[in-house]
């Protein structure tokens, strides 16, 4: 019954300003690609360049803006944020909850897709740019170094230089932070993301004004919060299935077990909800579950 005393405890929840989980991939989406929130974007990526004093940019234009239908449909891009720079840089943003050393694979995979759709059919490759990749994660990457944000650059062994600046992928990894790690700019949003209270953050960043006010309004639309539960659950229910990547060759019958599994446990959670008295509406958003099915159990 933990399952359901969860979903009891969170349904209902208040969600304030200051216990609104800030890595939540719905929130994140918004506030990092809404349409008139480029100031805060740029603020991050920034603070993301200064950290290793690389170049800043003045602005950027969101390519692929939060749409909230497209999200709970699923047909969102393969990236949380992508945007361009006055200077013509891709700048990708995937945040990601768990993982392990496959998770490099897959951030090459991101990056490598959005540089190879900088040009179409025929053109030139003097039309390509540098595209910017940015991993915030949530579980350690790298246990062989203690620094909490690392960049890989695309460079020749023996003379140590580097072949070009078009392949740029930085790995912020969230658990290795702590307060002696302060670096101005850079540390007032990895601890947003690790949930400092906002009114400490504001007073680092001007920024986070109008990050708060964002978090607001994002709190006050309830297609959007309740995006943000429905999240929030799945992470809860599925967090040693979610986001696991699996190496190539894996047998066909143990993915298949593990199909099973999820399935069967949608199964127990959705009658534990029924028994309890919980709308057939609601346990259908949780479980996947349709409504005849579980009218049925």
């Amino acid at each position: 019954m933990e399952e359901f005393e969860y979903l009891e405890k969170t349904k209902n929840e208040i969600i304030t300003i200051d216990n609104l989980n800030k890595k939540n991939d719905c929130f994140i989406r918004y506030l990092f690609s809404d349409e008139g929130n480029e100031n805060i974007v740029l603020d991050f990526i920034n603070g993301v360049m200064i950290d290793l004093n690389f170049q800043t940019f003045n602005n950027v234009v969101i390519l692929n803006p939060f749409n909230l239908t497209k999200y709970l449909d699923g047909k969102e891009s393969i990236v949380d944020v992508k945007c361009i720079t006055e200077d013509n840089q891709t700048v990708i943003i995937e945040i990601q909850l768990q993982g392990n050393q496959y998770f490099i694979r897959r951030s090459l995979y991101y990056w490598a897709n959005s540089y190879s759709s900088l040009l179409n059919k025929s053109e030139n490759y003097t039309k390509l740019s540098p595209v910017i990749s940015i991993n915030v994660l949530d579980f350690v990457l790298f246990n062989d170094i203690d620094d909490f944000h690392s960049c890989y650059l695309l460079k020749e062994i023996k003379h140590n230089k580097i072949l070009t600046d078009h392949c740029m992928l930085h790995y912020i990894e969230l658990p290795k932070f702590n307060l002696n790690n302060d670096k101005e700019k850079l540390s007032s949003w990895i601890k947003f993301f690790k949930g400092e209270n906002m009114s400490n953050l504001i007073k680092e960043n001007n920024i986070f004004e109008e990050v708060e006010k964002r978090c607001q309004s994002f709190i006050d639309s309830d297609p959007l919060i309740n995006a943000y539960r429905k999240k929030e659950w799945n992470e809860y229910f599925y967090k040693d299935m979610m986001n696991v990547e699996r190496e190539e060759g894996i047998k066909e019958g143990i993915e298949k077990g593990k199909l099973e599994g999820i399935k069967e446990r949608n199964y127990s959670i959705a009658k534990n909800l029924k028994k309890a008295g919980s709308d057939i509406k609601f346990i259908s958003e949780i479980t996947g579950l349709t409504i005849d099915e579980i009218k049925k159990l």
